[in-house]
Order: structure tokens, then C-alpha cells, then sequence
């Protein structure tokens, strides 16, 4: 009885570890995903800043850059202060 019940845990156990595998599979394709149109999101950004940079707009851009310097800072300080 005993090696029987043993033989059950260790299936159970490894029906288990298997759900959580495919589980945890799932979650990192899904992450993966988020991070290609993510990546896809900061290049066309960048892109533009670049655009942005080449022209004779420079001091737009130091106004673009401060400002999101800016809000960096404040968003730092709301977190900090929770």
C-alpha cells in the first residue's frame, strides 16, 4: 500500500508541475508579446525624436525633453512619498 500511494503522489505531483510548466509557458509568450509592441511603440518614439533633433526645431526638443524630465521627477516623487 505504501510504494502504491507514493506512485500516486509523485503522478499527481507531476501532472501538477506540469500545468504549472504550461502555465508559466503561456504567461512568458503573453509577456514576450507585450514587449515586441512595446519595443515597436519606443522605436517609432525614438524615431521621431530623432526627426525631431535633426531639424532646426532644437529648441522645441530641449522643451520636449525637460517637460518629460519633468514629469519623470514628479511621478519619482508621488511614488516615493506612498
Amino acid at each position: 500500500m505504501g510504494c502504491k500511494f507514493q506512485l500516486l503522489l509523485n503522478s499527481r505531483l507531476s501532472i501538477d508541475i506540469g500545468t504549472e510548466v504550461k502555465y508559466q509557458n503561456k504567461m512568458l509568450v503573453d509577456m514576450d508579446t507585450d514587449f515586441d509592441s512595446t519595443g515597436g511603440l519606443l522605436g517609432a518614439t525614438m524615431g521621431r525624436l530623432k526627426l525631431l533633433s535633426r531639424g532646426s526645431q532644437t529648441k522645441l526638443f530641449c522643451y520636449v525633453l525637460l517637460f518629460a524630465l519633468f514629469v519623470f521627477f514628479v511621478l519619482y516623487w508621488v511614488i516615493k512619498l506612498r
